[in-house]
């Protein structure tokens, strides 16, 4: 039986997660693959599957929780793609706020789906402002509570992918890489731009 692709990208609010997911969906659509994306948020009405929807592209949504709280949700909105599509990769973008993914999305993925899901690696994204600002511990209007879920989120990632790299200088950008590997030692370090797709080779190339 044929395994389905499942990539999960996680990352804090204004992480570029949306815009990543659509340059991704066009990657594997140039290589000839059928793609599906589920969408994630705490409303109704994704602006997020709007906007994915109006690229083109085959998009189901979680509304009202997240993936860890709505496990069979997700499963049951990739089977809704299945049935419709036949997809060969699913992306999958979680709540911005949302921790724990990895105990509650990715491993019971592996473990309980495992003859039907080939589960990608975990990348987490983040903006270069906001990671600047947590990771020298300097708060900058963040609350104790949002840079908790900022640095759970890079904690539990397989790999940590600084993204937006076009709106940042190649200082910033070192600073930036340096306190990721002091912060994080032993997880692999991306330096990407959704926007312009630098850098996006190495992402695909752990994806896959």
């Amino acid at each position: 039986m044929h395994k389905l692709r499942f990539v999960l990208m996680g990352g804090f609010l204004g992480a570029g997660k949306t815009t990543t997911l659509a340059r991704l969906a066009r990657y594997y659509t140039g290589r000839g693959l059928k793609v599906g994306v589920v969408t994630n948020d705490q409303a109704q009405d994704l602006v997020d599957t709007n906007s994915l929807r109006a690229q083109g592209f085959a998009v189901e949504e979680v509304p009202g929780a997240c993936f860890c709280c709505r496990f069979n949700d997700l499963v049951g909105k990739v089977g809704d793609l299945q049935d419709a599509r036949r997809p060969d990769v699913i992306l999958a973008e979680p709540v911005g706020s949302c921790t724990d993914l990895v105990a509650t999305v990715v491993q019971p993925l592996k473990d309980l789906y495992g003859s039907r899901f080939e589960v990608a690696p975990y990348p987490v994204l983040f903006k270069p402002a906001h990671g600047l600002r947590i990771l020298r511990g300097e708060g900058g209007g963040f609350s104790p509570r949002a840079a908790y879920i900022f640095r759970k989120q890079l904690e539990e990632a397989d790999a940590i992918a600084i993204n937006r790299i076009d709106e940042i200088d190649e200082r910033q950008l070192a600073e930036l890489t340096r306190l990721v590997n002091q912060a994080f030692p032993g997880t692999a370090v991306l330096r990407v731009s959704a926007k312009t797709g630098a850098g996006f080779d190495a992402l695909t190339a752990l994806l896959e």
